[in-house]
């Protein structure tokens, strides 16, 4: 029951921190604001793909839905390999400078 909680709160965090309502979330993921509603409350929970799209809408990962471990996802792929071995050493930087 850890995770349904977790999932529970994580949802109403990443939606307040991202400013969302719940009529919003559920336009966007094309179901009613009850469902999720009732996910928030714990009386039902997602479908993998609405958790999927959550993680999506939130720029987390599914991993980031199911716990608050703060995590961002960028999208690079549609970069040129030069490109995204760029963007790799700048954060590999940025690592070792806060060590």
């Amino acid at each position: 029951m850890t995770i349904l909680y977790d999932l529970c709160n994580r949802i109403v965090e990443l939606r307040n921190k991202f400013g969302i309502t719940q009529a919003d979330l559920a336009r966007r993921l094309g179901i009613s604001r009850s469902a999720v509603n009732s996910w928030e409350m714990g009386l039902s929970i997602p479908q993998l793909k609405h958790v999927i799209e959550m993680a999506r809408i939130f720029n987390t990962t599914v991993d980031g839905m199911l716990n608050t471990s703060e995590q961002v996802v960028v999208n690079i792929t549609e970069l040129s390999e030069k490109e995204q071995q760029v963007i790799f050493n700048m954060v590999d930087c940025l690592k070792k400078n806060q060590k």
